[in-house]
């Protein structure tokens, strides 16, 4: 993949202290210097939506002062607060044990787009930290609605790409909290859509996707895909204009594949629309879902179809275990990228 290609694709503190930082951790009082404490920079992802985090204990030297004895109470990440789901199924272990509290989701303070996964009560300490393993396993609500992919749940930090995570681990007092950037053991981004201009960053529309893509089997010797859409009322549209309108889709596909489409289909509500397949060039990997341009209301809990010719399965088409959308608003200035498993 070129880089150009790339390029174009806690609560508890402020009880000590009132000022907060505007940027995660969100607390101006926490020593994020000397850390004894760190996250491994990679992520390990398991299955069933499960993705687990090592700690690694390195004392510096002539370390001196507090956190460098300080005990190792709690989890933070820095996630998207379109997450923040009512019902989503949402848990954790340590060292392959529950945890002796589960996770919680909460508003990042003073920062109406961030949001804070929080695992406490971790009783770890230096002489126990060091390879402890925290995973979190992540789950939709009862109507389906719920981030499953890292894309989809962290809130990359400033220039980082849709999948970087941002952790923090604080000690019981709350006065050491050093943080760090982690991304998956796999690869975080496909192309972009072919001559993209426009901001890739996830929470900049009111339309974002659901849970994982479903399969319907026919009659006919093909199965009909469809990936889940719906809307949130929390986003950040700066610089995207209007964002109103869903305009289109785009969704990175294998284009050798592409006699394996029999059709593709919009679904809202009572009303399926079937559009022709449409690719934005030659070997582009970009399949067009377009024209939408549907209001809020319509994409709610509204889904788009792809029907494949078997034996070619979505994994096959997507190349890889989750598919990648991009969701332009009407005058294509943001088109958020999004994940769903398939």
């Amino acid at each position: 993949m070129k880089l150009t290609n790339v390029l174009c694709i806690a609560v508890a503190v402020s009880l000590l202290a009132g000022a907060q930082a505007a940027s995660f951790p969100y607390s101006s009082v926490c020593a994020q210097q000397p850390a004894v404490y760190s996250v491994e920079s990679t992520i390990i992802e398991r299955p069933n939506n499960t993705y687990c985090f090592k700690i690694a204990v390195n004392v510096p030297a002539n370390c001196a002062g507090y956190c460098c004895s300080a005990d190792l109470y709690k989890f933070e990440l820095s996630i998207n607060p379109i997450c923040k789901i009512s019902g989503a199924k949402l848990s954790s272990t340590l060292n392959g044990k529950p945890t002796p509290t589960q996770p919680s989701i909460d508003k990042a303070p003073n920062e109406p787009a961030g949001a804070i996964l929080r695992i406490p009560n971790l009783g770890l300490k230096m002489s126990n930290a060091d390879g402890a393993e925290i995973c979190v396993s992540l789950g939709t609500n009862s109507a389906g609605r719920g981030c499953l992919s890292l894309e989809q749940l962290c809130k990359p930090p400033a220039g980082g790409a849709p999948g970087t995570c941002e952790t923090a681990l604080w000690d019981s007092k709350f006065k050491c909290c050093p943080t760090d950037v982690t991304v998956p053991n796999s690869p975080l981004l496909p192309p972009p859509p072919i001559n993209c201009t426009c901001d890739y960053k996830a929470g900049s529309t009111p339309f974002t996707v659901g849970a994982a893509a479903t399969a319907t089997p026919t009659t006919s010797g093909t199965t009909v895909y469809c990936l889940p859409i719906t809307t949130t009322d929390t986003f950040t549209p700066a610089g995207c204009g209007p964002v109103d309108i869903l305009h289109k889709i785009e969704m990175y596909a294998n284009q050798d594949q592409r006699a394996a489409i029999k059709s593709l289909k919009l679904v809202s509500g009572s009303t399926t629309t079937t559009l022709a397949a449409s690719w934005n060039g030659a070997n582009s990997n970009t399949l067009k879902f377009t024209p939408i341009n549907w209001t809020k209301a319509q994409a709610a809990n509204s889904k788009v179809c792809v029907e494949l010719k078997n034996p070619t399965t979505l994994s096959d088409f997507c190349l890889g275990s989750k598919c990648y959308l991009f969701i332009f608003n009407a005058n294509r200035a943001c088109c958020p990228m999004y994940t769903v498993p398939v």
